[in-house]
């Protein structure tokens, strides 16, 4: 139980945090009295900036979804966030504002729409079980922080991370792709650009999470805060390659091969 004084400095935080969300900004660097301490302090902050934010939610993310990742990272466990409505685009190819999205990375994603509900329950969901309540989307993360704190440990820059929305701004969801029971998740090639840079270079075997299984973590991770995946929802799983920089006028290509492709151009 978070005491009542400490959340006033929390919902002060979250207050900026949601504020630089919404105005495409980032806050001035936080005291270091206002820094989330523990993981019920950080998702304390990254709810109360959801309500800031105020928006209709399109799913949720994840990150940091592979124990090879948490140990590079400094993470303890899974990286959840929200993906709100007004920065999901559906369809291969889209056509974004730079504005929106300025000094921001892209990568590449696994990503679930839900079929079916997965209601609170009291037994944890598994991979198995879901199986047959999604469909496979190709998808791309916008990704950035609406903060820069140097000098913090590598524990310290995970709370805030969690607490700044899981450092999710917007995504790109793909075609749906039915036949993907078969799919080698941990080794499945894709070719990622921006513009004429090099592809980047793909996270494979423990570097990336099986997408079934870390679907699973995030709904029983949201089922004991009390939220839930509903018919429709989005979940994505993680990067799947090395984030990349973009800027105005960017072409962003992500060829999964089979599974599809998802090409964005920022205005």
């Amino acid at each position: 139980m978070i005491p009542t004084e400490r959340k006033k400095i929390l919902e002060f935080l979250a207050e900026k945090l949601g504020r630089a969300w919404l105005d495409c900004v980032m806050i001035e660097t936080p005291e270091a009295s206002v820094l989330p301490t523990d993981r019920e302090e950080a998702y304390f902050v990254q709810d109360q900036m959801a309500q800031v934010i105020g928006e209709s939610l399109s799913g949720w993310k994840v990150g940091a979804t592979s124990a090879k990742m948490r140990e590079l990272d400094g993470h303890d466990d899974v990286i959840p966030g929200r993906i709100f409505e007004s920065v999901t685009s559906v369809g291969a190819k889209q056509s974004l504002p730079f504005s929106r999205f300025a000094d921001a990375r892209v990568e590449p994603e696994f990503a679930f729409r839900l079929t079916e509900s997965c209601p609170l329950r009291a037994n944890p969901w598994t991979a198995a079980e879901l199986a047959d309540k999604v469909v496979l989307h190709p998808a791309v993360e916008i990704i950035g922080n609406r903060h820069q704190i140097e000098d913090i440990s590598k524990s310290q820059n995970s709370l805030m991370g969690i607490a700044d929305n899981g450092g999710g701004i917007g995504f790109v969801f793909g075609e749906a792709y039915a036949d993907w029971n078969e799919i080698d998740f941990k080794n499945q090639f894709i070719r990622f650009q921006v513009d004429d840079n090099e592809p980047a270079e793909n996270f494979f075997a423990d570097m990336r999470c099986e997408p079934l299984e870390a679907l699973a973590d995030l709904i029983n991770h949201l089922a004991a805060r009390g939220f839930s995946l509903k018919k429709g929802d989005f979940a994505s799983t993680g990067a799947a390659a090395v984030p990349q920089v973009f800027g105005a006028r960017s072409h962003v290509t992500a060829d999964f091969g089979a599974i599809g492709s998802v090409v964005s151009t920022f205005t």
